[in-house]
């Protein structure tokens, strides 16, 4: 199959969407030379300036495109780890009026583009074009939208639900990720490997590379697109001279303060590896990153997003980690939580191991032959 052409609409909530589907059409573009890709997403040109051009993206950016725009709503973030179902609610009645614009807009594109293949992660709304266009279609993922607003009782939310669920109806195929929540809206599914960014380097070359000290620990702060407020902290607790606040560029906003390490430019997997712990909220992206690198998770509360506790189940079985609430975090009182998240023994997931490139090069050759 030469010279097939994707078309990727890609949520703009948050980072983890964005970062697990350009690494896996980055794979598959190098795999196939002479492929493809158009993104259409909010946080695809913001994503990619972010990566390391010497690795994997270097070698295959000059096949992509992009071109912002918002394929889906999403949840409405106050913060990284607190959600505004108000300003949701909102959102989805905007989204609602500017549908038919969008998906004119769209149609117009895709018939001048012609591509092979639509795919969705994790957007309904891509598969009504796949649908009246004729153009194959995948969902990628590790839950729908549907079953994220089924969960609230507001009736906004319940006949947005419904909405979503008919649009995901029209998908051809979707690949369910690891660490998913009930997906029953798309009829045609196949479970596939972790799909994630992977570090080039091992732990020891990492912290070298980045300049990290012996005897000092080093802990990632990983809130994605939405950071944490570092006004509330409790500074006085704070003992630099013994752990580091690392920051890759994006998760720290206001006044700096001395044991911070800031590296705005990385292969965030390598500086995952470096680092003694990741303290987060719990996402797709940021946990499967953490398992290929091996470093330890401290998780917290997100709000009542009903992805957690799935997450949550699996943070339990599979992931050297432990939960650290916002008093803990905010107060420098990490250690319990740091021994606890050593001593928990995760179980291997065959899942885990699969190799979901493959998969999914594999899917998609027999969904366009």
């Amino acid at each position: 199959m030469s010279n097939i052409k994707i078309s990727a609409y890609i949520s703009g909530h948050g980072f983890g969407h964005i970062s697990r589907s350009l690494e896996a059409l980055s794979n598959i573009l190098l795999l196939r030379p002479d492929w493809s890709v158009r993104i259409i997403s909010p946080r695809g040109e913001e994503f990619a300036r972010s990566l390391d051009d010497k690795g994997l993206w270097g070698r295959v950016k000059d096949r992509f495109s992009f071109e912002s725009e918002k394929p889906d709503v999403g949840i409405i973030q106050r913060d990284s780890l607190g959600m505004d179902l108000e300003a949701t609610k909102s959102e989805i009645e905007i989204f609602r009026k500017n549908k038919e614009s969008f998906l004119d807009k769209q149609t117009k594109s895709l018939r001048a583009e012609t591509p092979d293949l639509i795919w969705s992660d994790s957007s309904s709304l891509p598969f009504c074009l796949s649908s009246s266009l004729h153009i194959p279609s995948l969902f990628l993922g590790n839950f729908t939208w549907d079953f994220i607003y089924s969960k609230y009782e507001d009736p906004i939310f319940r006949s947005f639900s419904q909405e979503l669920k008919e649009e995901y109806e029209n998908c051809d195929l979707g690949l369910v990720l690891p660490l998913s929540c009930p997906i029953t809206s798309i009829r045609n599914t196949r479970e596939i490997g972790l799909l994630g960014r992977k570090p080039n380097l091992d732990k020891e070359s990492a912290r070298r590379y980045y300049g990290f000290e012996e005897g000092i620990q080093y802990y990632l702060f990983s809130f994605g697109a939405y950071g944490i407020d570092p006004t509330q902290f409790d500074w006085k607790n704070w003992d630099p001279s013994k752990k580091r606040i690392v920051v890759g560029g994006v998760e720290w906003k206001g006044e700096n303060h001395l044991g911070l390490v800031s590296i705005p430019k990385c292969h965030y997997p390598d500086l995952l590896r470096a680092c003694d712990f990741v303290l987060t909220k719990p996402g797709y992206g940021i946990l499967s990153e953490a398992y290929f690198a091996g470093t330890p998770v401290l998780y917290t509360d997100r709000g009542d997003f009903p992805e957690y506790p799935y997450l949550v189940k699996e943070l339990g079985s599979k992931f050297n980690s432990a939960y650290i609430s916002h008093n803990n975090i905010y107060s420098f009182h990490w250690d319990p939580s740091s021994r606890k998240a050593i001593e928990n023994q995760p179980k291997p997931d065959p899942r885990f191991e699969k190799n979901a490139i493959y998969d999914i090069l594999n899917f998609i050759e027999e969904l366009i032959s």
